[in-house]
C-alpha cells in the first residue's frame, strides 16, 4: 500500500508518481543550518496529552515516587563542534572514564516540556530583528512573515498549545542536504562580531543568558549556536542556530523560544553513578567500558556539569535532569556528552526505543526490524489517510496501513538515506500519505505500534 519517498525540500513537494504512493512534506519547515559539522535535533514544539511534561506510566512507582519516564532509543547523545557527531549517536567503541573526581550533585530535578502557544506579537519581535518585512499572518496554522510570492526573507513559526519551534531563511530555498555555505569566497567574521549580530534574535527570543559557541566557520560563513538555560540549568541539544556571512547578516536560522512547561520532579544520581550507567548503554551497543578491551583505551573525561538535555519520549522532544561531560580528545575539539541522570528505576524503554523486548519498537533491534515512528495524528481526504509525525531530514520513510471491518492499522518505518555520509540530524514535522482500499467511514485509526487510537486532526 506504499512506497518509498525522501523528504521533501520545503516549498517544492515531490511529484506523485503512482497510486498509493508515501508522500513526505515539511508541515514545520526546517532549515539546515549546521555549519562545521555542529549537528542537534531542531524542532521541539510537541503535544502529547499528558499533565506536566513527557510520557510516564500512569500509575505511581512502587515507593510512592514519580510515574517511570519513557525514554526513546539511546539516551546517550553527544555534540562535536568538528565531526558531527549527532544527539543519540554512539561515540564508538571505547568506553567513558573519569580523569578526576566527578561532582555528586543536587538529589531530585524536573523534567520540562518544550514549547507554548506563540503569539503574532512574539513572532512580529523576532520578524524585525531579522529584517523580515511584512505583517505576520496565520498560513496552515502556523504564523509567516515575509516570503510573499516565495522571495525575500521568509520567518516561520509553528503555534497552538505545542507551539514554539521557529525558522528563518533570508530569500533562497535551499535543500535541506544543500552546502551550507552561501559565501564560499569570504572570509568569515571574528567569532565576536558573529555573535554581536544575532543578539537582537537573543533577545527576541528570551535568549539572553545563552551560552553561545560561534567556533564554527565554514567558507565564508559562521555558525552561532546558542544553547539557553532553563531554571538557571545549562541545556545540551535544545539550541537556536544562526548562520552569518562575512557580512554580518544572518543567512539562515532556526531554533525554539525559551518557554518551557515544568513536569515530574524525579530522584537524580551523581555524575560517577551517571557515567557508570553511561558505560553499561555503550557496552551495549556494541561498544566497551573497560579499558584496554580489544586493545582500546577508553574516552577520557574532563569534568561534568549538571544540566538537562534533550532526549525523545514517544517520538516527541522533552527536556530531561542529565550530566553534561566533557570529552578530552586527543586531537583536540570540544566535544561534549550527555547521559540522563535520572535513576534506573524511573526509567523505562518507550515503545519507540528499539528495545529486544518490545515488537514494533523504534530502532533496529536484534531481530534486525525497521524503525518505526511515533505518529501523532492524522486526516483523511477521499481514501488517502494524510499521517503527521516527527522525522529527521537524514532518513526516508514509508507509510503502510492495515485495514479490517472496524480499525485500520497504520505505521511509517524509517530507513537511513546513506548510511556512509554524516548527517546533521535536523527533526521536523512531516507527513506521510496512504491511500486506502475504501474510504475510512467510521473506523478507528490507531497507531499499529502499541494499538492507540490516534486523534483526528
Amino acid at each position: 500500500m506504499s512506497t518509498d519517498q525522501s523528504p521533501e525540500t520545503e516549498g517544492r513537494p515531490a511529484p506523485r508518481s503512482r497510486r498509493r504512493q508515501l508522500t513526505v512534506g515539511a508541515v514545520a519547515a526546517a532549515v539546515l543550518v549546521a555549519g562545521g559539522g555542529g549537528a542537534y535535533w531542531a524542532s521541539t514544539a510537541f503535544s502529547d496529552g499528558t499533565n506536566g511534561a513527557g510520557s510516564t506510566d500512569a500509575a505511581r512507582s512502587p515507593d510512592g515516587g514519580p510515574p517511570r519516564l519513557a525514554l526513546d532509543g539511546t539516551t546517550t547523545s553527544a555534540r562535536d563542534s568538528g565531526e558531527g557527531v549527532a544527539p543519540g549517536e554512539p561515540m564508538g567503541p571505547r568506553g567513558y572514564r573519569a580523569e578526576g573526581e566527578l561532582p555528586d550533585g543536587p538529589k531530585a530535578a524536573a523534567v520540562y516540556k518544550p514549547g507554548h502557544d506563540v503569539s503574532r506579537a512574539q513572532v512580529a519581535k523576532l520578524a524585525e530583528a531579522l529584517h523580515v518585512k511584512g505583517a505576520v499572518k496565520d498560513q496552515d496554522g502556523r504564523w509567516q512573515a515575509g516570503g510573499g510570492q516565495g522571495k525575500g526573507p521568509r520567518l516561520t513559526a509553528e503555534r497552538g498549545g505545542a507551539g514554539g519551534a521557529w525558522t528563518y531563511q533570508n530569500g533562497q530555498t535551499v535543500p535541506l542536504d544543500a552546502d551550507p555555505d552561501p559565501a564560499p569566497g569570504g572570509k568569515p567574521l571574528s567569532e565576536k562580531k558573529a555573535e554581536d549580530a544575532v543578539r537582537p534574535a537573543l533577545r527576541a527570543l528570551g535568549l539572553e543568558d545563552a551560552t553561545l559557541d560561534a567556533g564554527s566557520p565554514v567558507g565564508g560563513t559562521r555558525t552561532v549556536t546558542a544553547s539557553p538555560r532553563v531554571d538557571h540549568l545549562p541545556t545540551h541539544g535544545w539550541d537556536s542556530t544562526f548562520v552569518v556571512d562575512d557580512k554580518g547578516t544572518i543567512t539562515r536560522a532556526q531554533g525554539s523560544w525559551n518557554k518551557t512547561d515544568k513536569g515530574e520532579v524525579y530522584p537524580v544520581q551523581s555524575a560517577t553513578a551517571t557515567l557508570d550507567e553511561m558505560n553499561k548503554a555503550s557496552q551495549s551497543r556494541g561498544g566497551h567500558g573497560d579499558e584496554g578491551e580489544q586493545g582500546d583505551e577508553p574516552t577520557k573525561i574532563g569534568g561534568a556539569a549538571f544540566g538537562l538535555s534533550l532526549e525523545r519520549s514517544h517520538g516527541k522532544p522533552l527536556l530531561v535532569p542529565a550530566w553534561i561531560y566533557e570529552v578530552k580528545r586527543p586531537g583536540g575539539g570540544d566535544l561534549k556528552v550527555t547521559h540522563p541522570a535520572v535513576k534506573q528505576q524511573y526509567l523505562k524503554p518507550s515503545k519507540t526505543s528499539g528495545h529486544p523486548s518490545e515488537p514494533g519498537s523504534g530502532d533496529v533491534g536484534s531481530g534486525g526490524k525497521q524503525p518505526t515512528q511515533a505518529i501523532e495524528s492524522y486526516k483523511t481526504e477521499g481514501r488517502t489517510l494524510k499521517l503527521t509525525f516527527w522525522g529527521g531530514v537524514c532518513d526516508t520513510y514509508k507509510a503502510t496501513a492495515d485495514e479490517s471491518g472496524s480499525t485500520v492499522k497504520v505505521k511509517i518505518e524509517a530507513k537511513k538515506k546513506d548510511g556512509k555520509k554524516v548527517c546533521v540530524k535536523i527533526a521536523k514535522r512531516q507527513t506521510a500519505e496512504v491511500e486506502l482500499d475504501k474510504k475510512l467511514g467510521d473506523r478507528k485509526v490507531v497507531d499499529a505500534r502499541d494499538g492507540e487510537k490516534l486523534p483526528r486532526k
